[in-house]
């Protein structure tokens, strides 16, 4: 459980990490972010090597601006109704999607870059945060309806949707074999600046 009063204290914190996590489609296609998911292989400094899933090997570059969250692990039981989600979506019939990941935002977070729009966790996926209207339960599934403003977007849970929340992080998360996502801006070389890096713990993958 994690401790509602360091969460309070840090919500300026976390506003802006979400804001630079979740600002995608709201720059310029020059200036929108680079999303980096992987396995962190080595680490120097301020200097680390993630390998992502198709095998490729990204440097990235840390600075004292860089943003850390800690991720970890939870389930559908922390999806309440009136919830801020993040979720990140494949394609579904009848105008639905279908999670892939799910993050549960802290309070403070709730409201930021609100909307349904791309997104880069698969093929065709989507982002949508926004507050759970309503939960369903049918059988093994559950659909939620997400409301952001005065639109809904229906989306279905499944066995295969991965569920997250985070705190603010330290650098000490950083670790060879840690699990990372990383949103930062390219750079000279090749290399990525991060602006913000999810670190999941105990292997796991941040779910967006």
């Amino acid at each position: 459980m994690f401790n509602t009063m360091k969460i309070t204290k840090a919500l300026p914190f976390l506003a802006a990490c979400l804001s630079g996590v979740l600002i995608a489609n709201a720059a310029p296609a020059a200036e929108q972010p680079v999303h980096l998911r992987g396995e962190i292989v080595s680490l120097t400094g301020d200097e680390l090597v993630i390998a992502t899933k198709n095998g490729a090997h990204s440097t990235i570059k840390l600075s004292e601006k860089t943003m850390l969250l800690d991720v970890s692990k939870t389930n559908l039981a922390a999806v309440q109704e009136n919830s801020y989600l993040g979720i990140a979506a494949a394609p579904a019939p009848k105008g639905k999607v279908r999670a892939l990941g799910v993050m549960v935002f802290p309070e403070g977070a709730r409201g930021l870059n609100e909307g349904h729009f791309p997104w880069d966790a698969a093929p065709r996926s989507t982002m949508t945060n926004a507050t759970v209207a309503k939960l369903v339960k049918k059988g093994g599934a559950t659909e939620l309806e997400m409301r952001f403003g005065d639109k809904t977007q229906a989306v279905v849970l499944d066995e295969a949707t991965v569920f997250g929340q985070f705190v603010p992080g330290k650098r000490d998360l950083l670790t060879v074999k840690s699990k990372v996502m990383v949103i930062g801006q390219p750079g000279e070389g090749g290399a990525t600046t991060a602006n913000v890096v999810l670190v999941g713990r105990d292997g796991f993958l941040p779910p967006i």
